[in-house]
């Protein structure tokens, strides 16, 4: 067999039921993700009451016209677009888990792109954060614009477990090649 073809596990009936409903749930999230974005930027007083806050610029005068709003949704769907990136990655793994497809060449290469995603995420939240203050803030007078930059420990511990997936990656790849190399010795 060589590398690039699929190892297929015929009767995985918890594993296939398993990755059906993270199929779902993977499908559904994305869906309310991308919504959730698009509403809050055309929602100019949820950004003044909840999103100001959050961006650790409560109290201050903020923009919420129509091309503060847009730069912002351009700016929220650099981290959005890397979400989507993993989230199809994680849709098709569980997909291939569900027709059986454990060994293949795919798993492992799936899963490092996952870690690569959450360990990108990790950095451009509060990267993102840190614009949307600015651009928020941008048409203030001197002296009342902001600078906020914030991290916080959910931000490490999705870099942790993106590092975490990315190794069990490699580690794949590496129990792979050994297991190809052993089915030619026997």
């Amino acid at each position: 067999m060589s590398s690039h073809e699929a190892t297929t596990i015929p009767s995985l009936g918890s594993i296939a039921r398993l990755s059906r409903r993270m199929c779902a749930v993977i499908a559904i999230g994305a869906a309310l993700s991308l919504g959730a974005v698009i509403w809050v930027w055309l929602s100019p007083g949820f950004i003044e009451q909840h999103m100001a806050q959050r961006l650790g610029l409560a109290g201050a005068s903020i923009a919420v016209d129509a091309g503060t709003r847009l730069v912002g949704f351009a700016v929220s769907m650099v981290p959005m677009a890397v979400l989507l990136v993993l989230l199809s990655d994680a849709f098709l793994l569980f997909d291939g888990y569900r027709r059986g497809e454990i060994f293949t060449d795919a798993a492992p290469a799936r899963l490092r792109r996952i870690g690569l995603c959450m360990i990108a995420l990790a950095v451009l939240r509060p990267l993102t954060a840190t614009v949307l203050g600015v651009v928020l803030t941008a048409g203030n007078p001197p002296g009342e614009r902001f600078l906020s930059i914030g991290l916080s420990m959910d931000d490490y511990m999705i870099g942790a477990f993106g590092g975490l997936i990315l190794a069990i990656g490699h580690v794949m790849v590496e129990a792979k090649r050994l297991a190809d190399e052993t089915r030619e010795i026997v």
